[in-house]
């Protein structure tokens, strides 16, 4: 092992946190680096027979090998060996998995939660740490609870929240102009508004909401007022074109509805903590 007497101190800090991020930056170096887009392509046309996954693969558990290599100085060749295959068949079933599903954000966000947690699970084989982590995971307070709930909720709950708080004025918005009359029609202000709604602007307001509750535990209220402006500046142009005042003021107050329940979340999540900024 890497480390063969590894203790359990008081403030249970894992040790050679070196060699983590050294298997962190293998693993990009050889994810978005050095894997040509021509490998991507033919990793999803022939899945497991693809001869560039295979390479790509190999060169993984070669960096590894090559990070502990550098990054330690008692280092057993059994566990560098098993360390290196481990990463190296793991991303392997893991990429041909992905090669299957269809290239989207939650797909990608799943692949590399996959290797990351396999990278993660080689650190401590290789350091000999389970039983610290195991302690820190422990050690989750309601303050750590606290925190992820209150980032939870300002993400999807906060949407659709936010959606039925807007509903009574959302059909009167959308029926500002009719529809158009022929499908070669330049899109009305009806359209526009519609998929601004239901796509982009749901993942402008998960950003959104998601910086904005950061700032509060931050203690940095400041840097909100930053972002309204920001938000207003793009946004006026746009409303400015289609000189829909109804449209303008709907705009507002999702805005400031949004404002309101990220604040109250934040503010609320900060009580728990004892005081803002966290600590």
């Amino acid at each position: 092992m890497l480390a063969q007497n590894v203790t359990i101190t008081a403030d249970l800090s894992l040790e050679q946190p070196e060699v983590l991020v050294g298997l962190l930056l293998a693993h990009i170096l050889a994810d978005f680096y050095f894997q040509p887009y021509a490998w991507v392509q033919e990793r999803n046309e022939r899945h497991a027979l693809a001869l560039p996954l295979y390479l790509h693969t190999l060169l993984h558990g070669i960096l590894a090998a090559g990070a502990m290599l550098l990054l330690t100085q008692n280092v057993n060749g059994w566990t560098l060996g098993v360390s290196a295959i481990v990463i190296a068949v793991s991303h392997f079933k893991i990429d041909v998995i992905k090669s299957y599903c269809a290239q989207s954000t939650k797909a990608f966000i799943a692949d590399q939660f996959a290797h990351i947690l396999i990278l993660v699970a080689v650190f401590l084989y290789a350091t000999n740490q389970w039983e610290v982590a195991i302690h820190l995971f422990k050690k989750l307070s309601v303050e750590h609870l606290a925190v992820i709930l209150a980032y939870l909720a300002v993400l999807k709950p906060s949407s659709i929240i936010i959606k039925q708080l807007l509903s009574p004025w959302s059909s009167e918005v959308l029926a500002t102009s009719p529809s158009p009359k022929h499908p070669n029609d330049p899109p009305t202000i009806s359209t526009e508004a519609q998929q601004t709604l239901s796509l982009a602007g749901q993942r402008i307001g998960y950003l959104e909401r998601t910086l904005m509750l950061t700032f509060v535990l931050l203690n940095q209220f400041s840097a909100i007022g930053f972002l309204i402006a920001a938000k207003s500046i793009f946004r006026f142009g746009d409303l400015t074109k289609h000189q829909d005042r109804k449209l303008t003021e709907y705009v507002l107050l999702g805005t400031f509805t949004s404002v309101a329940l990220t604040m109250a979340v934040g503010l609320a999540c900060g009580a728990v903590l004892g005081s803002i900024p966290v600590k």
